[in-house]
């Protein structure tokens, strides 16, 4: 019976053996699927190593190798034999069984194939029982979805524990022959790392426990995006990213959209500054064509494109006159006095073309709740770690305070030297229109060019399945992070490239709230890799301190609209 170090053997029970602190179940496998996926294993071993796998061999010797298969292809020759009908259905699965025996055993005699015993087995390792059969289950579920069986430890623990032994005999009948290619497609496949020069921790890998070291600004694309269901993470795991992104480069430039203000307070908690959107703290003239390097034409386009947010009832017909009107007032002016929102309105109300519902839906811009914009822009944008809180902005008035400042931060992302990443959270919210998925299409393609990336955050990649646009956005961010999804990434599982049992892992990967960390899958290029994001103790206690920060300010806020 195997021995914790430093512990007397405890108590075999129906399923498990109870050391002093310690409980362990023993499962072997016995049936293996008919087609192995490669890697096979590869989901089984966990971060939190409460499994233990197990894999011995043992060569076949070559003489015995043969006479096994011989023996098993007289065994298949006599059924032929008896099958009389040419019609029976056994015939064909037969004789292809036939022809794979041949075939082996003309590789055995050529010896370019060997025979191996193989026993596979796992140790799963916990506190308590329960801990230790929901593990198990756990683990049972996972292989039997793979097409593999488990022996049932039932009154067998102290037999099961011990042929998992370093020392003990093979069993012969839980071993199971395999050629040398399908051991192979039966191990974990070790060459998927990520080592990126320059890179930054991104986490663990989730099944080995190795490093994984990413390099943003390394890549074609500099834009990412992180998915996960509330309580999965990915806030923290956005701020944890950045704060390491500046400890490694100083100089970079971080700018955060923040429509809930967790990550605001983040900043905060950094040496940031935080401005407060929809309020004349923050006065950013949407007309100013400062932020497209002076390219009044793209401008125009953008000022539609936030129109559109503003106001979703507008028509093109309304539209196609604010171009127009737009165009002639801004060839009107010279270069450097942009107009105001006023100024677009009174043009508007001396073209007699303009409806009087386009004046009405303006109004507010000009003296109702939104006159804050019509100002010339007044924002200092010359620190390095720079925050918008968007969390007083209502849902209706999201899309549109989000475009408004994208575009201005990418004006200064245009003109900025360094490196920059900007992040936006809730980005749902710019995925449901064509228009400004479009806009946001066009940002994540270009500012690479600009030695920046943009972060976006949401619940659910499905998000941006909504039209072409939103789904271009998804196919041109280079490496996308899943945590926990409710639907494991079912909906865009194709457009991604998930597969069956990646989706499933999506379903139940681990949540802070349950392990202490996440965990998810992280898409980069052609490689999914099982992350868990881990911090050390000091990032943690920042991050905890900004987000325990960022509680009271809630409270604060509700008790005072009470």
């Amino acid at each position: 019976m195997p021995k914790v170090r430093g512990e007397s053997p405890g108590q075999e029970d129906r399923t498990g053996y109870a050391f002093p602190g310690l409980y362990r179940v023993p499962l072997l496998l016995h049936r293996y699927p008919r087609e192995i996926p490669v890697p096979a294993l590869g989901p089984v071993g966990r971060t939190d190593q409460r499994v233990v796998s197990v894999l011995r061999l043992r060569v076949v010797p070559t003489e015995e190798a043969q006479r096994d298969i011989r023996a098993e292809r007289s065994s298949v020759e006599a059924e032929l034999a008896s099958i009389k009908a040419e019609g029976d259905p056994r015939l064909a699965v037969l004789r292809q069984e036939a022809q794979a025996i041949a075939e082996l055993e003309e590789s055995l005699v050529s010896r370019s194939t060997r025979l191996w015993n193989a026993l596979v087995g796992f140790v799963v390792n916990g506190r308590t029982r329960t801990e230790c059969r929901e593990h198990s289950g756990r683990l049972q579920k996972d292989l039997s979805w793979l097409g593999f069986r488990l022996m049932d430890p039932e009154y067998r623990v102290a037999p099961l524990l011990a042929a998992l032994g370093p020392n003990a005999p093979l069993p012969v009948p839980l071993t199971h022959p395999q050629t040398d290619d399908s051991l192979a497609a039966l191990l974990p496949l070790w060459e998927d790392r990520l080592d990126e020069t320059e890179g930054i921790l991104l986490g663990l890998h989730a099944m080995e426990g190795s490093p994984l070291f990413w390099q943003r600004f390394s890549h074609t694309s500099h834009s990412s995006a992180i998915f996960g269901q509330t309580g999965s993470g990915k806030t923290y795991a956005s701020a944890l990213g950045w704060m390491r992104l500046r400890y490694r480069f100083p100089d970079l430039s971080v700018f955060v959209l923040d429509p809930l203000g967790g990550l605001c307070n983040v900043v905060r908690t950094l040496g940031g500054t935080v401005y407060r959107a929809g309020t004349e703290e923050v006065t950013i003239n949407p007309l100013d064509p400062a932020t497209t390097g002076g390219d009044r034409r793209t401008k125009t386009s953008t000022v539609l494109t936030q129109f559109r947010a503003l106001f979703p009832s507008i028509s093109d017909e309304e539209l196609a006159i604010v171009d127009t009107t737009l165009t002639s007032l801004y060839e009107g002016r010279p270069a450097g006095e942009p107009p105001l929102l006023e100024d677009l309105y009174d043009a508007l109300e001396q073209e007699s073309r303009t409806p009087a519902r386009l004046l009405l839906l303006l109004r507010p811009a000009i003296e109702g709740s939104l006159r804050h914009l019509n100002f010339p822009t007044q924002v200092d944008l010359n620190g390095r770690l720079l925050g918008f809180d968007l969390s007083d902005i209502t849902p209706g008035e999201m899309p549109f305070y989000l475009t408004l400042l994208l575009d201005y931060v990418y004006g200064e992302i245009r003109r900025r030297d360094g490196l920059k990443l900007l992040v936006v959270d809730e980005a749902h919210y710019l995925s449901r229109t064509p228009r400004i998925a479009c806009f946001l299409d066009y940002l994540v393609r270009h500012v690479r060019h600009f030695g920046a990336g943009l972060e976006l955050l949401s619940q659910n990649p499905e998000d941006f399945l909504g039209s072409q646009e939103s789904r271009s956005v998804l196919l041109n961010l280079d490496s996308i992070l899943m945590l926990r999804l409710r639907d494991g990434g079912e909906g865009v599982a194709s457009l991604l490239g998930l597969t069956d049992a990646e989706c499933d892992w999506l379903r139940r990967t681990s949540l802070p709230s349950d392990a202490g960390f996440s965990e998810g899958i992280f898409r980069t290029g052609s490689l999914h890799l099982p992350v868990a994001l881990v911090s050390t103790k000091e990032e943690h206690r920042t991050l905890l301190r900004a987000f325990s920060e960022e509680r009271n300010r809630s409270g604060a806020r509700s008790t005072s609209g009470m």
